[in-house]
């Protein structure tokens, strides 16, 4: 199977600063791209002999940033670091075993005791191996599993990107705004605790990004979330394998070349566009959702888009479209910030 046929399954949905999935594999079209994560899958264990810490020592150079400590699982029971994940262990069958999805050791992390409750989270950071680039379009994933001796389940991971390291002494909630939320487009709530998925979103960077920190951002009570099918500990509980950023060709896509433009009628106009029914999307620079349609068709060589009442402000936009038979994206830009509404 290749990369595309990997990535399509999983998308981002409506968080207000990511980048759906359908995105990414409409941009993603070198197999070989770089990851930016070190130690993506937790193998690295380097400083596991040294003096005790949760993250750092058992899973250079991730680390955390508040008090709270999420955890390294190793299933590797010869050469042991972290915490040992044997399935004959009776606590580890109540919280749910799973094997790592690559290699021998994953993490995991609580992101909600439930509404109106404690607002304790754990949360893992690492250095990226560089800055991102300013309006580059970057793709997020990780795969998530759920623990399944925990009851409860939320609807997404999100994923914090900043310019500097930071920590926090308390073991509550970081209010930060994250740029992408990662979420499963068939399902309201991460709840598979079977198997292994992987979440996929993106975002536009706004430059000098150089750290990404991981968990959740929202306090108990905003958190949606719901009952899983399984468990009985009253708390969400996430496993996390496989992290990757990567950075999207920035000369555009190969496979559809097309322009974009503003109508005055509230219509996105795709010019030089093959005749075929697509998929589309279309996001502001932060990553904000303004359109989503399963079925654009362009006819004559070019589609008109409704972007719906919304509001314009001055700047870069980005539309992808998609079908079996071919990807692409552009940019566009608002000269005249308005709203934009369309006539009845």
């Amino acid at each position: 199977m290749n990369m595309l046929n990997t990535l399509l399954p999983s998308l981002t949905n409506n968080a207000a600063r990511s980048i759906p999935l359908v995105l990414v594999a409409a941009l993603a079209v070198e197999a070989t791209a770089q990851n930016l994560v070190p130690n993506p899958s937790f193998e690295d264990t380097a400083r596991c002999n040294a003096e005790y810490d949760p993250v750092l020592l058992s899973a250079p150079p991730w680390f955390n940033i508040n008090r709270a400590t999420p955890d390294i699982y190793d299933c590797d029971l010869v050469q042991r670091c972290g915490e040992v994940w044997d399935p004959a262990d009776p606590d580890v069958q109540l919280s749910g075993f799973q094997y790592a999805r690559t290699g021998s050791r994953f993490v995991g992390a609580y992101h909600w005791y439930g509404a109106n409750s404690s607002d304790t989270k754990e949360y893992l950071t690492v250095r990226l191996t560089t800055e991102l680039v300013a309006q580059a379009v970057y793709s997020v994933s990780l795969s998530y599993s759920r623990a399944d001796g925990f009851v409860l389940a939320t609807d997404r991971i999100s994923v914090f990107f900043g310019t500097d390291s930071f920590y926090v002494n308390d073991f509550r909630t970081v209010h930060v705004q994250p740029q992408v939320d990662l979420v499963d487009p068939d399902h309201e709530y991460l709840t598979n605790a079977e198997d292994w998925v992987q979440l996929t979103g993106a975002f536009v960077a706004a430059g000098g990004e150089r750290y990404m920190t991981i968990g959740s951002f929202l306090d108990s009570s905003q958190v949606n979330g719901t009952i899983a099918p399984t468990g009985f500990l009253q708390y969400a509980y996430y496993y996390y394998d496989d992290v990757a950023v990567i950075e999207e060709p920035r000369s555009g896509i190969h496979e559809l070349a097309f322009s974009g433009y503003l109508l005055v009628d509230g219509n996105l106009r795709l010019k030089g566009l093959p005749d075929n029914t697509y998929a589309a999307r279309v996001i502001d620079a932060t990553g904000r959702v303004i359109q989503e349609l399963d079925q654009v068709l362009s006819n004559s060589g070019h589609a008109d888009i409704p972007l719906g009442d919304q509001e314009m402000a001055y700047g870069l936009y980005l539309v992808s479209v998609w079908s079996k038979e071919g990807r692409g994206a552009t940019r566009f830009v608002c000269l005249n910030p308005r709203r934009v509404s369309i006539p009845r």
